[in-house]
């Protein structure tokens, strides 16, 4: 590597998943082309050209190609992520996972206007302005059903849930006065379900939800907060929720643990404005939302409880 990575960058070093890029792209902007490539050269990620071939079998050709020269670099399928505007190419790349174990690359397409508008890929992309090594590294980890590290506070560490956290979880729960103003968990197989159901559609389709948080030095379970949808009429709200273990309330884990989804919500989703709805009982959480900024909106009314109504513009 050239430059000696940042702190930041080391951290995004530490959870990579990806380990290469196959690169078959040639109506980039130049200048795009540069950036991600330097960005990926700067982690020690090898950037695999491919070589046009030959129309009979081209796209089959082109993979074996790609594959063959991750197999010298010691690197499987699975570990690198195709790179292409070639929407045959993508979706045979995108089949190999039925037919190959679910060991294929996963598959970012590049959409051109020759482009077919049904083709298969982990991402279809309009451009490469935004786009770096956490956004590819990301796109590979949900193609292996590897969960994402969201971000870290001094200490804790944000991440999506996975059905090995429901041990902790339904602990967390049992804890004195956790559910006094938050429903409990399911019984064991529904809550199976629905955590499945949740980590392939919140996550998958908005790439936010409600996350686990760890203590960052010992692993242990700390809480959970995160991003949710809530149906108010005709209205879908974005809401800040949290949930912090009784162990860890009164230190202040919720406050350092808000402030960073807060931020991550405004500079990294484009979240324009959150809300909290609180039990007016629920004195400590009212003070919290106060505390971070939210102003009182409304009140509203569900299944005959009140909650109270705190509104938040991140803009």
């Amino acid at each position: 590597m050239d430059k000696k990575l940042t702190k930041k960058q080391e951290v995004i070093q530490s959870q990579l998943l990806l380990r290469a890029v196959v690169w078959d792209i040639f109506q980039i902007e130049e200048a795009d082309e540069y950036r991600l490539k330097s960005e990926l050269k700067s982690f020690g990620l090898p950037v695999i050209q491919i070589r046009e071939q030959a129309e009979t079998n081209r796209s089959r050709e082109k993979y074996k190609q790609a594959a063959a020269c991750l197999s010298k670099l010691g690197i499987l399928e699975k570990e690198a992520l195709l790179i292409t505007e070639d929407d045959d190419m993508a979706e045979y790349a995108y089949r190999q996972r039925d037919t190959d174990g679910y060991s294929g690359m996963g598959v970012v397409c590049y959409e051109t206007e020759t482009n077919r508008k049904d083709v298969s890929a982990d991402m279809i992309v309009l451009g490469f302005e935004e786009i770096g090594i956490q956004f590819l590294d990301r796109v590979l980890k949900r193609r292996n059903g590897v969960p994402w590290n969201i971000l870290y506070t001094e200490r804790t560490m944000v991440r999506e849930i996975t059905l090995d956290d429901l041990d902790e979880l339904y602990a967390l729960y049992d804890g004195e006065g956790i559910t006094d103003y938050t429903e409990p968990l399911y019984e064991r197989q529904k809550e199976e379900a629905y955590t499945s159901s949740y980590i392939a559609y919140m996550y998958y389709y908005y790439g936010y939800g409600m996350w686990i948080v760890r203590d960052r030095k010992t692993g242990a379970l700390v809480g959970r907060a995160g991003i949710e949808h809530r149906d108010i009429g005709n209205e879908v709200l974005m809401e800040l929720g949290y949930l912090i273990g009784k162990q860890y309330q009164k230190k202040g884990y919720a406050t350092e643990v808000c402030e960073a989804i807060l931020a991550y919500a405004k500079e990294e989703i484009g979240i324009n404005e959150l809300h909290c709805f609180i039990h007016p009982d629920n004195h400590a959480s009212l003070h919290l939302a106060k505390k971070l900024g939210f102003q009182m909106a409304e009140t509203f009314d569900s299944e005959k409880e009140e909650f109270m109504h705190l509104r938040m513009n991140l803009r």
